[in-house]
């Protein structure tokens, strides 16, 4: 799992918002004629609910005229055209919903697939989850959970109220001041002015506080998962209250932000319900203009006069429904602008990363030419070899590292804990910064990085899958399995394949879960062996499984002429390999010949 950045920025809703709405629109529409055509369709059907919508609207006022000029015939009628047009808003309805969802979820789509290609771009996933620990907190949630909220707010309700409202109120406004004149539209328009001037204020909290809740989520949800992930070993430690009391404390955290962004929503949701009920008291109270200011309809008779008393009544709450639902989008344009902030922040921190190694699979030797590692006598030479973390330039783990290793020859790394072997691994897999001199004859497709903690995909991957990573087909290669049967009987796995069935079918459980620790080093050997690498670099790859097994891995390497490289600490390694590199301390080094007799 990534760290947990200690460092928390502080959003505040205002301009940036937009802009970083507007920087990007081109990530949610990269797929532009498809998501431009859901967009057209949600609007046309948006349209058309409207039109529906303003015809059933004023067909109340012609029951109250049909009923009290007793007319039966004419009320038959207007009945039928009733249920048909209200049989038609509900379908249009349906339609916009429908259409604003699949709009959402292809904004997503776009969007997510933006954020993975930016995420793993030259590495940038390993940047923020291994390396940098003053970058961006959760970057899994905000390419989930906040790309979802974004898009689904965006897409549903947003877009589709934002794109018509001009619309909507021009139409109805003219109606309006038509009616009721200049004062009842002025009056309106006032009601929403400061509606909106209110609502500004109110909702400025909201959006710093929506971002606030969004990183407690994520630090829960990663508590839940470290303890998924590592309930087995919590379990030896008899760790279950320890467990018990910090997933409280994590849930407390995220317990008081919801109380806090629900106290700052109070105010905003108490003001946008008044907003919205008291506008149907604003609709009457319009009607003494045309009534009782202008005398409109003093030669009415009184069918007429409450068929149109019906009718204006419609227009008005219409209209101010038309404003209504303007401000109602303040609540979601608050937590939207949480969203937007930590989306674009994931986004502008992946283009400022623009270093790094390319993540591109390992291609087995049949895909590269034979002469792979022409070049120098030497392997790798390192020269004045000096590098530290790099989040902080100051720190040196290693200095002034000199060795050459000649070609075709192996060594073994060694010296206590946490004194800079894994580091020195990252370092020559491009990983790491690094200052001097350090020159690798080899092509970066033929050497295999065997990490310390062996690496198993979710996905429930059948077990040919897990073996061709991190390649991504499963094709029907055939040709390979025997090497494959093979590989795992030298290895003690031949047990896997009866438990899967076949090595193609997917299976019901993930491997990282299942296996013990020595299987799962020896499964991520067998993959590496399956990917014929000319060199390995091996970090502590076997000290999970037993001497005899350990000689046969080597063995195993040897007679496929693979030259590797081992970061370990027991003695034994010794016997499988030419040349020590032995790191006492940051400053001292010894690479000396190993004369001990090999098995």
């Amino acid at each position: 799992m990534g760290k947990l950045q200690v460092i928390e920025k502080k959003f505040e809703f205002g301009f940036r918002v937009f802009y970083n709405l507007f920087r990007l629109l081109p990530l949610i529409y990269s797929n532009t004629w498809l998501t431009l055509g859901l967009t057209a369709v949600t609007i046309a059907a948006s349209v058309g609910n409207e039109i529906v919508n303003y015809k059933t609207g004023v067909i109340p006022g012609k029951f109250y005229v049909a009923l009290i000029e007793k007319d039966e015939p004419k009320f038959w009628h207007i009945f039928w055209v009733a249920s048909l047009c209200y049989i038609g808003l509900c379908l249009l309805m349906a339609l916009m919903n429908f259409f604003s969802w699949c709009l959402y979820i292809q904004q997503r789509k776009n969007l997510v697939q933006c954020l993975h290609k930016l995420y793993y771009r030259n590495n940038f996933y390993y940047q923020l989850n291994g390396v940098d620990d003053q970058g961006i907190d959760n970057p899994d949630q905000r390419i989930t959970q906040d790309a979802d909220k974004l898009t689904k707010l965006l897409g549903t309700s947003i877009i589709p109220t934002v794109l018509l409202s001009p619309f909507i109120i021009s139409y109805y406004g003219v109606k309006v001041w038509n009616t009721a004149g200049g004062w009842g539209f002025g009056m309106i328009f006032a009601y929403f002015a400061i509606g909106v001037i209110i609502n500004r204020i109110l909702i400025g909290p909201i959006t710093p506080w929506a971002a606030r809740v969004e990183k407690a989520e994520g630090d829960f949800r990663y508590k839940h998962v470290s303890v998924r992930v590592n309930a087995e070993e919590s379990a030896f430690f008899k760790s279950a209250e320890f467990e018990h009391v910090f997933s409280n404390l994590s849930f407390d955290v995220l317990f008081r932000r919801l109380f806090a962004f629900m106290c700052w929503r109070f105010p905003s949701q108490f003001f946008q319900s008044f907003f919205d009920y008291y506008g149907g008291c604003m609709s009457y109270i319009l009607q003494l203009f045309p009534l009782f200011v202008f005398h409109m309809y003093d030669n009415l008779k009184p069918a007429d006069l409450s068929g149109q008393i019906s009718n204006n009544a419609f227009y008005f709450i219409y209209l101010i429904n038309c404003f209504t639902r303007l401000t109602d989008l303040a609540m979601n344009i608050a937590e939207l602008g949480g969203y937007i902030m930590r989306v674009s922040e994931f986004v502008d921190n992946g283009k400022l990363y623009q270093t790094g190694i390319e993540n591109d699979a390992f291609r087995s030797n049949s895909d590269v030419s034979d002469n792979k590692t022409s070049g120098d006598e030497n392997l790798i030479e390192a020269e004045h070899l000096s590098f530290g973390p790099p989040t902080n330039s100051n720190i040196r783990i290693i200095e002034n590292l000199t060795f050459n290793l000649p070609r075709n020859r192996t060594m073994l790394i060694t010296g206590d804990s946490g004194i800079g072997k894994t580091s020195l691994m990252r370092v020559i897999a491009d990983m790491w910064p690094h200052e001097g001199t350090l020159n690798k004859h080899y092509e970066k497709s033929d050497a295999y990085f065997l990490p310390q903690r062996p690496y198993f995909p979710v996905g429930r991957l059948s077990l040919k899958q897990q073996l061709v990573f991190p390649a991504a087909e499963n094709g029907q290669d055939f040709e390979k399995d025997g090497e494959i049967v093979q590989i795992l009987n030298e290895l003690k796995l031949g047990h896997l394949i009866q438990v899967v069935g076949s090595m193609y079918d997917n299976v019901d459980f993930e491997w990282q879960e299942t296996l013990s620790p020595g299987e799962q080093q020896r499964l991520c050997f067998a993959r590496m062996l399956l990917a014929e690498p000319t060199i390995a670099f091996l970090d502590e790859s076997t000290c999970n499984v037993d001497e005899g097994i350990e000689n046969a891995m080597y063995e195993m390497l040897r007679k496929r002429s693979i030259t590797y490289i081992t970061v370990g600490h027991r003695k034994s390694l010794r016997s499988h390999h030419d040349f020590e590199l032995r790191i006492p301390s940051s400053s001292s080094f010894l690479f000396h010949e190993i004369h001990s007799q090999k098995l």
